[in-house]
């Protein structure tokens, strides 16, 4: 019985030290969006493509939408202390609420993508992806 306990403290504490290294050295899982221009450098890097983008940015700032004129839309979302970007061509993009959008792919693995923003902008956003009633 005190070889079980031993055990079990010992691997919590080996777990909260580990917790403590990693938030030291900057493995912290809390990163969010600086702004709209960090989102758009995202999308530029990896579709290589040098338009520039309107930009919406969910409330929590971890997920985003760039959208260009040319009905082209990218959602990008922070995993860990990555970025990751999505085009839109194949996802199915649901409206839950005026403010919310629920964003999924046909790729297995692929989890949605919620984004929570402003109504107007999220009606911007869709009207010039061709997604929803013109404004």
């Amino acid at each position: 019985m005190n070889a079980a306990l031993l055990t079990v403290l010992m691997a919590a504490a080996g777990t909260a030290l580990l917790a403590i290294v990693g938030f030291r050295l900057g493995l912290s899982v809390d990163r969010r969006f600086k702004d709209k221009v960090e989102v758009v450098k995202a999308v530029q890097a990896y579709s290589g493509l040098q338009s520039e983008f309107d930009v919406l940015i969910s409330h929590n700032q971890r997920a985003a939408v760039a959208y260009g004129t040319d009905k082209t839309g990218y959602v990008v979302t922070v995993l860990g202390d990555k970025f990751l970007v999505r085009s839109l061509d194949q996802a199915k993009i649901m409206v839950i609420a005026d403010d919310r959008l629920h964003i999924s792919f046909p790729d297995f693995g692929f989890e949605p993508v919620y984004v929570q923003a402003n109504a107007n902008e999220i009606q911007k956003a869709l009207a010039i992806l061709v997604r929803g009633p013109p404004i």
